[in-house]
Formats: C-alpha cells, structure tokens, sequence
C-alpha cells in the first residue's frame, strides 16, 4: 500500500504540472491587460508600460511562466496585483470558508444521498421509489444559483429562519451547504440505488436470507458494503466538484471564501491569485482520488495494489 500511495503521488506531479501550463495559458491569452487595469483608463502608454517591467508582464510568456513555476516550486506563490499581498496567505485565509462549506455540503450529500438510495433501492418500483428518483432528477436539473436564491427567499425573507449570507456560525452555513449538496445528493441516490439492485441479486444475499437473517442485517452488514465502492469512488469525483461549485454559492451567499476571491481575482485580472487558487483546488482534487483509492483497499479485501 505504501509504494502504491509513493506511485500515485509521483503520478500527481505531471498531472499538476499540465494543470498549471492550462491555467497559466488560458488565464493570458484571455482579454484584459493587468496593466491596464492596475494603471487605469485613463493612464499613459508608458505608465502601462512601466507597470508590465515591474511586474514582469512584458516578458514572453514562456519566461513568465518558467519565473512563475519556479517560484511556486519554492512555495511562493508569487503577490497579488491590487492587495500586494502574498498570494498563499490571501488564500489560506479564504480556504477554511470553503473547506467548511465543501465538507457540511458533502456531510449532507453523503448522508441524505445514501439514506434515500438504499430506500429506494429495497423499494424497488414503489410509489416510494419514483418518488425519490423524481426528486433526484430534479436536484440533478436545477442550476445552483437558481435553488439558492430561492432557498434565501423562502427561508431567509419570507420565514427569517435563516440569515442570508456571511460565514462564521451554523445558521449561515445551512443554506449555502444545502444549495451547494442538491445535486451531490441526487447522484450519490442515483448511485447508490443502482448499485445496491445490482448486489442484492447476487448469490451471497439469497444465501443469508436463507439463513434468517433479518432483512435490514442482511442489507447493511451484508448488501451495502459492498455497493459502495462505486459510491465511494463518486463521492471522491463530488467532493471535488463541491469545490469548484462553491465559487457560485459563495457568490450568492456572499462568504468570504475561495470561491468569492476567485470570481473577484478575475474580475480585476489578478493573475498570481487566479493561478494560485485554481492549483490549490486542482491539488485538493487530486488528493481526494488518492483518499478514495485508499479507501477501496479497506472496503473490499480482495483488492490488493502491488
């Protein structure tokens, strides 16, 4: 298992490195000038100019991004344009925000997901069961701005249960985690619905039951273990796209996150931050897989990594 955890972090590396040349390219091919923006509109073609020699903009961009990658070897990831601040600490300030709402969104996507799945699936055709798949399929459809704006209309303007944005208590996380979850939580039921009807079939199941084995002994010691590794491995894939869609929930909710400094860096084409925090996020993703890998070895004996 060691070698094998050693294997997959060395494979991260080319991984990360083609990550960075993406992010680095697209973020300078696309329009917008740094300069200009730090200097303004109404700024002379040399102060623009000036700006580019301080801040090494005027250099080719294979030089750019060879100075870039070999600070960030270093742990520097280089300085914002407007704060002037250090690009590591901007982010570490605004990553416990966004790993709060990512893990209660998961907690919630996990929890309700796998509930409503196996229901579903020991109720197989039920009224019960076209329920849930419809509500999942609703929850798979509906744009997450939308659900959190109507989430803060309901709850927070109509019945005042609820703040409607901010971070640092519970009841300003509730909203957000519940807008972010939907759609985890309907492919997590999807999934664990079909793999639970695709276990309970299998030999070993009508063998315990045979047995006089209660029927909700033989469909969580016997029948769910073994349907969530297909489910592990989407809740891996989730959690990583529960990071990337915090930037639209943080949006909406206005906390002061990630996702928030990410739409803002953009906006004023903070370069160092956008390229810090997109390998941050990437960097999460690709650790998260590696847990869930992990993870397969304890849920099924018989897979071994030599």
């Amino acid at each position: 298992m060691f070698r094998y955890i050693v294997r997959r972090l060395l494979y991260a590396v080319p991984v990360m490195l083609v990550v960075s040349i993406i992010v680095f390219g697209i973020l300078h091919i696309a329009p917008g000038d740094p300069a200009t923006m730090l200097a303004g509109e109404d700024a002379r073609p040399e102060d623009v100019a000036a700006i580019k020699a301080k801040y090494g903009l005027d250099q080719p961009l294979y030089v750019q991004y060879g100075v870039w990658l070999a600070d960030v070897l270093h742990g520097d990831l280089g300085k914002s344009l407007v704060t002037r601040r250090a690009v590591l600490a901007e982010v570490t300030a605004r990553m416990p925000a966004t790993a709060e709402l990512a893990i209660a969104s998961l907690l919630v996507a996990v929890t309700v997901g796998m509930i409503v799945g196996v229901i579903s699936a020991t109720r197989q055709y039920s009224l019960m069961d076209h329920g849930i798949m419809i509500v999942a399929l609703l929850g798979v459809s509906v744009p997450v701005f939308w659900l959190g704006l109507m989430l803060i209309l309901l709850f927070s303007v109509e019945l005042h249960w609820f703040p409607t944005g901010g971070a640092g208590t519970f009841m300003q996380l509730v909203l957000p985690a519940l807008t972010l979850g939907a759609s985890s939580t309907a492919i997590i039921a999807r999934m664990t619905r079909s793999s639970m009807l695709e276990v309970v079939r299998q030999d070993y199941i009508r063998t315990a039951r045979s047995k006089g084995l209660k029927e909700r002994v033989v469909t969580i010691r016997h029948a769910l273990k073994n349907a969530l590794i297909p489910v592990v491995t989407v809740v891996g894939i989730e959690f990583g796209y529960l990071l990337g869609g915090a930037v639209i929930t943080e949006t909406v909710f206005a906390r002061p996150g990630l996702g928030r400094l990410l739409v803002s860096s953009i906006t004023s084409r903070d370069f160092p931050v956008v390229q810090g925090t997109l390998m941050l996020l990437a960097g999460s993703f690709v650790l998260v897989n590696l847990l869930v890998d992990i993870v397969y070895g304890y849920l099924d004996p018989r897979i071994r990594y030599e």
